[in-house]
């Protein structure tokens, strides 16, 4: 991620405003592609790579964003705040200042940075965007581009003899960035929906505590649930994980030596992590090709058939839980009463006992889009329902209805599993898992 900034302002013009001196014309690269690409509708129609705009208002708002930018994850329809409140801090039109922005969206989740481009769907005067892009970056990739283009803008301003609002701003942020408790305190609060400082501290402070306690990262997932359903899901999980009398076993240390390997250097979406996590934790564990019955999956977990079929649930939490105790156990909440749902609460908690299971750890599992909740549902997914196996169980990658039903029963999951693996794998469009979830994902 670069830009990409030819400056039209003189470093003479030292009696120019923040915006004069900072006017360029300015592009953005990501991996070979330009995102600013327009069409001028002005004389000959040309199109172009760089839009003449100012830099100081958008190095201002992504300044002012950053927490949220590097951690805030999706909007989700039943978030606290907003669709406009969540805009405001992560789409490029928020900026404004009198030009016409590209319709980017700029979203986390943890580990990487979603970029969103849509061309122009309105009347922008003399220019249409472009370009349609939907790319990840690594985090570190976003972090090194945004830091390059505010320093280079800030450099730009130097002429000028006095610090700008972005001169303070930029350096508060630097400062928090490099102090481990403020850096967590903002992650928070940028996870839980907040701006910096804007959190309430009651809830702040006891994140923090239950970070010590439990683990900073499964914290990090529950605040990304965002203020008011984190807090209410917090007091519930902590509830039933206090009633529950339901262990399971999680796999040996060797097993979560499989995250380090696929993590160590190696660049990877985390679906790719979870696929790849759990095939390789089927062949350590010695499981074989095809469906994984109840039976199989209890000896695994060490734990009786029933916590796999059992219907009873006291209540919430909704998410599943699990804590890590001595002994390489785990005390879980599977938190759902179809069977087919527990198995793959069980799988993810599987999954998340080889992302974090060390003694005293929560292992949450949301419906969050971290990074983290991604690597479980697609580990989940493959360790009891390979693709390859079903494919070949299958004979076809355009299955009618009838034959992902029947797959679905074969491999004792869910009918939105099946559908969620062909979508992933490019057989079907994703308009129609989006279709198939809202009727189906409480069984899910």
């Amino acid at each position: 991620m670069q830009f990409e900034m030819d400056w039209l302002a003189k470093p003479e013009d030292s009696s120019a405003s923040e915006e004069l001196m900072t006017r360029c014309r300015m592009g953005l690269s990501v991996s070979g592609r330009q995102l600013f690409r327009y069409e001028d509708l002005l004389g000959e129609h040309q199109v172009k790579n760089a839009i003449t705009v100012s830099a100081y208002p958008l190095a201002l708002w992504f300044a002012a964003n950053w927490w949220r930018l590097r951690w805030e994850p999706n909007f989700t329809p039943d978030s606290a705040f907003s669709l406009h409140d969540w805009k405001m801090s992560h789409t490029l039109a928020a900026v404004g200042g009198g030009y016409a922005w590209p319709n980017l969206t700029v979203v986390s989740d943890g580990e990487n940075v979603q970029l969103n481009l849509k061309p122009s769907q309105e009347d922008l005067g003399p220019l249409r965007y472009i370009e349609n892009l939907d790319a990840w970056i690594s985090a570190t990739d976003y972090e090194s581009g945004i830091d390059q283009f505010i320093n280079r803008t800030l450099k730009q301003l130097h002429s000028l003899g006095e610090q700008t609002a972005l001169h303070e701003l930029w350096q508060t942020v630097s400062e928090e960035r490099l102090a481990p408790s403020t850096a967590l305190q903002r992650q928070l609060e940028a996870r839980l929906g907040y701006d910096p400082e804007d959190a309430p501290q009651p809830l702040l402070a006891l994140l923090v505590q239950l970070a010590s306690a439990h683990g900073e990262g499964a914290v990090q997932e529950l605040a990304s649930l965002g203020h008011e359903k984190a807090e209410k899901t917090i007091k519930e999980v902590r509830q039933s994980l206090t009633a529950s009398a339901d262990t399971i076993k999680l796999p040996h240390k060797s097993v979560r030596k499989l995250m380090e390997l696929l993590t160590n250097g190696k660049p990877g979406h985390p679906w790719e992590k979870g696929r790849n996590a759990a095939s390789a934790t089927r062949k350590q564990l010695g499981i074989d090709k095809g469906p994984l019955n109840n039976k199989k999956l209890a000896e695994l977990v060490e734990s009786p058939v029933q916590l796999l079929e059992s219907s009873q649930i006291s209540g919430p939490p909704t998410i599943g839980m699990g804590e890590v105790m001595r002994g390489g156990r785990a005390k879980v909440v599977l938190g759902k009463t179809h069977k087919n749902a527990r198995r793959f609460m069980t799988a993810r908690l599987i999954a998340d006992g080889i992302y974090a299971g060390e003694t005293g750890n929560w292992l949450p599992c949301t419906n969050a889009t971290t990074a983290r909740q991604k690597f479980q549902r697609a580990f989940a997914q493959e360790f009891l329902c390979p693709y390859p196996d079903l494919i070949e169980w299958m004979n076809t990658t355009s299955p009618n209805d009838d034959v992902l039903e029947a797959a679905a029963e074969h491999f004792e999951v869910s009918p939105l599993l099946i559908n969620t693996a062909m979508v992933n794998h490019g057989h079907k469009p994703r308009t129609e898992l989006e279709n198939f979830f809202i009727d189906t994902s409480r069984a899910y």
